[in-house]
């Protein structure tokens, strides 16, 4: 697997980088024959006080979907251990719901417009620009998984408004459907 590597305030060794790279191996062979599906991905270790953070954010060629998967603890290899496998099982989940949902091809739609900007006023930490892309409702509860997030914006593809899925607290999900 193609990735980029980031750290911050942690000194990358070879031993290191040749876990890692040990590790992501592991998840190029759960899409051995889907290896075009996903266009790139990022890792950031980085490390605060004693605590160390593993991130891993795949760029998929579904829809501009994106797949990310972070895990903290004081062991480093351990954090990477967790990171690696919770990632395989989201890309797992995806590849079942592609094949079993007889999805619209992966391939065929690639629109990832991301942008990530700098602190432009003062009580805005970060902002991100995307596309709206139009999801089903049953595509929109795939990428709010996949994410990990509690909210997932969209336009739907049946009515061709902005809407918005998010987590409850109980567990289930509900659907804000924007008019206007």
């Amino acid at each position: 697997m193609d990735y980029k590597l980031y750290t911050k305030n942690i000194e990358l060794t070879k031993a290191l980088e040749d876990y890692l790279e040990k590790r992501m191996e592991k998840i190029d062979r759960v899409f051995k024959k889907h290896n075009d599906l996903l266009m790139g991905t990022d890792i950031r270790v980085t490390k605060e006080r004693e605590i160390f953070k593993v991130e891993v954010t795949s760029h998929l060629k579904f829809k501009g979907s994106l797949l990310k998967v972070e895990e903290r603890g004081t062991d480093l290899y351990e954090v990477i251990d967790k990171v690696s496998d919770a990632f395989e099982r989201k890309l797992k989940k995806f590849k079942d719901k592609l094949q079993n949902h007889d999805a619209v091809n992966p391939l065929k739609e690639i629109n990832t417009n991301i942008v990530e900007e700098e602190d432009i006023f003062s009580k805005i930490d970060k902002r991100k620009r995307f596309d709206l892309n139009m999801y089903s409702l049953e595509e929109a509860v795939m990428q709010l998984e996949l994410l990990g997030h509690e909210f997932f914006v969209f336009r739907n593809s049946d009515s061709e408004e902005v809407n918005v899925i998010y987590k409850r607290k109980d567990g289930s999900l509900g659907l804000i459907e924007l008019i206007g």
